[in-house]
């Protein structure tokens, strides 16, 4: 009678660590999204902020460079060919090393999910820790 009381026991165990380890398995999931998506919202204003700056300060640098070359035309007007020409080589030349800087930058790797894996490594060490100690 003893031992059937006692398996019904272990069973019930088994299932109560099983349940046990099934929350904390979806505890950590959700807590590792949660990271995630508080990641992606972080970058994604980032983003927004680094674009509308880039585009106001392209705007703001292109008229002024426009009207200096204006000015400078203005004040060399017997030579204003050469004054643009120059100028046309200059921005030629700069938009050039921009595309250049942008197919570098493109080309190296993203930061975004990196606190996420970071955060999965140590899940997956920890648990082999635990693993390896039970064994």
């Amino acid at each position: 009678m003893t031992v059937e009381a006692g398996s019904k026991s272990g069973r019930q165990g088994l299932f109560a660590s099983l349940k046990n380890l099934l929350a904390t398995s979806i505890a950590i999931g959700k807590a590792r999204a949660e990271l995630l998506v508080t990641e992606i919202e972080e970058e994604k204003y980032r983003l927004i902020s680094l674009w509308g700056k880039a585009i106001g300060a392209a705007l703001l640098l292109t008229l002024g460079l426009i009207m200096a070359v204006l000015c400078l035309a203005f004040m060399f007007w017997e030579q204003r060919v050469i004054v643009f020409g120059v100028f046309a080589i200059i921005f030629g030349v700069a938009g050039f090393w921009l595309i250049g800087s942008l197919r570098r930058q493109a080309a190296q790797p993203s930061k975004l999910f990196r606190a996420s894996l970071a955060e999965l490594e140590e899940d997956i060490a920890h648990l082999r820790r635990r693993d390896s100690r039970s064994a």
